[in-house]
């Protein structure tokens, strides 16, 4: 059985609806999570509707979103907060060795 794997998170259920069912046009499987949730609730109160794909599925999938606009390479770069934390990691890693 295949993995999943979360290629990208909308806080909007309309644009996630869009980019699966353009996914699905070139018959890549898509798989949902936490979608009804951010439909029931204030938008992205839970990350987001996160659209996954099969792990082998994940390269055509990037590439036809790119292509079609509904993924950036920003989307990709991590966050503020992430930067932040892997900076204090490093630095912690760099203390133990």
């Amino acid at each position: 059985m295949s993995n999943l794997v979360i290629i990208r998170s909308f806080s909007n259920s309309t644009d996630y609806e869009m980019a699966k069912s353009f996914l699905e046009s070139y018959g890549i499987k898509c798989f949902g999570q936490d979608e009804i949730t951010n439909q029931v609730y204030i938008g992205n109160a839970n990350g987001g509707a996160k659209l996954q794909v099969k792990t082998e599925d994940v390269e055509e999938a990037v590439r036809l979103l790119m292509e079609a606009g509904y993924l950036k390479e920003s989307d990709f770069e991590p966050t503020t907060a992430i930067k932040w934390i892997d900076n204090i990691l490093s630095k912690f890693r760099n203390k133990n060795n």
